[in-house]
């Protein structure tokens, strides 16, 4: 009997460390908003931590990212074209609206117009 509770108390540390981890590793804590973690979550692995369209995921499939630094794609889409491609897809980018609301989407916008629009 002694031996099986020492074996539950060994259990229930295990789990307060997983538990405790787990809370350190969140990823979602490192940003300063929601839609900035939202970007690195959906956005960056293609576009980049700098909107270049060098991501890790691009670069890897070997797919053509837009560049969201370039002035030519901001001349040449309106903002219903881009909410578009994010809600849709477009090429071999995915559509985003299976994950992210039409508020969330069009702040994701806002948030890549402010932050890396030239």
């Amino acid at each position: 009997m002694k031996h099986l509770l020492i074996v539950i108390v060994m259990i229930l540390v295990w789990l307060n460390g997983f538990i405790w981890l787990g809370k350190q590793v969140d990823p979602s804590t490192k940003y300063r908003n929601q839609v900035e973690y939202k970007y690195a979550r959906y956005c960056a692995g293609c576009h980049g931590n700098s909107g270049e369209g060098n991501g890790r995921i691009g670069r890897f499939k070997k797919l053509d990212p837009a560049n969201l630094t370039d002035n030519n794609l901001w001349d040449m889409h309106d903002d219903a074209q881009l909410l578009e491609s994010i809600r849709e897809g477009k090429n071999d980018m995915p559509a985003f609206h299976y994950y992210l609301s039409n508020k969330e989407q069009q702040e994701l916008l806002e948030y890549i117009k402010v932050t890396f629009r030239p």
